[in-house]
């Protein structure tokens, strides 16, 4: 049997090169989109509710090339000491696309003022769909059809986060239920995070944000090194590698004191990059403080 269709050729390409294989999770360019993607265990602990769109286009110009969505809410309780995060992810490559919905849980340890521990879990399902009904398989000189797949599958993360006055260090683990080789087209294998992060004073009201990655999926393993600057908390920039992938340029600007916008592109250092214009990625953040509850009582009428 043979495959006569040119976008089936293409997305093999896709699948070989992204470092995205169909049973594969897509790393992400803005460096906290990517820690809060993977990690249960990573949240913003300034007491405020979060909620974040995410757009990735990647491969601008490129036929079936992988596209991700992402909305995502959390809000960490400082009298509880406790948090919740909420993720839903799209992703599309070619004929396939993959749907993700989890809720995390955040405790976290106070060994001193300095000293902080978070421990991560998250439960949640993914769905993977397969259109074959686009695709044209031939054997001979008949055609032949094959129905569309869907499958639903639970899926299980966990990690954690030590935070040492200006110094984290974070640990995590994807689709803990499927050991790589029992890893199919529609079952992940489990996916591996390890991350060190550091935040300075350069000057007065400059930051600079470094964290160093590294990535296991399946075979594969990727570093990846990003470098940001703040300046007045208000806009930020920087750069970034993921190896043997691309260089990427960081931007953002906090519009507001509750509404910041983040931007990543990709600069691809294979030769792939000569078929595309790179990659785009977009984050919407959006910030609230949570409504204070108010109590009646009775000295109120008198």
């Amino acid at each position: 049997m043979r495959i006569r269709i040119q976008s089936l050729l293409l997305l093999a390409v896709v699948l070989f090169c992204t470092h995205a294989r169909a049973q594969s999770d897509l790393l992400l360019s803005n460096t906290d989109a990517n820690f809060s993607t993977f990690n249960p265990a990573h949240l913003n602990t300034n007491g405020l509710i979060h909620a974040h769109l995410f757009a990735r286009q990647q491969w601008i110009g490129f036929p079936d090339a992988p596209s991700m969505q992402k909305v995502g809410v959390d809000y960490f309780s400082p009298e509880r000491s406790m948090g919740l995060k909420f993720n839903f992810i799209n992703l599309t490559t070619g004929k396939e696309t993959t749907r993700q919905a989890s809720l995390s849980y955040m405790y976290r340890v106070a060994f001193s003022d300095q000293l902080h521990l978070a421990l991560g879990i998250s439960a949640g399902l993914y769905n993977r769909f397969i259109r074959y009904s686009e695709l044209v398989f031939v054997d001979g000189n008949e055609p032949l059809i094959k129905p569309d797949e869907s499958y639903l599958r639970p899926d299980f993360e966990f990690g954690f986060e030590l935070q040492w006055q200006n110094f984290s260090a974070g640990m995590a683990a994807n689709h803990i239920t499927t050991p790589s080789r029992e890893a199919t087209i529609f079952r992940i294998p489990v996916h591996n995070h390890v991350y060190l992060r550091h935040e300075s004073v350069v000057a007065e009201d400059l930051m600079l944000l470094a964290s160093a990655s590294w990535h296991r999926q399946a075979t594969i393993r990727i570093v990846q090194i990003d470098t940001r600057f703040t300046y007045k908390d208000l806009i930020s920039g920087g750069l970034g590698w993921r190896s043997q992938d691309a260089l990427i340029i960081h931007a953002g600007i906090n519009v507001t004191e509750n509404i910041g916008l983040s931007y990543a592109y990709d600069i691809g250092l294979t030769r792939f990059s000569n078929f595309n214009s790179g990659t785009h990625e977009f984050v919407l953040l959006f910030r609230f403080n949570p409504k204070q509850r108010t109590y009646l009582s009775p000295r109120f009428l008198d």
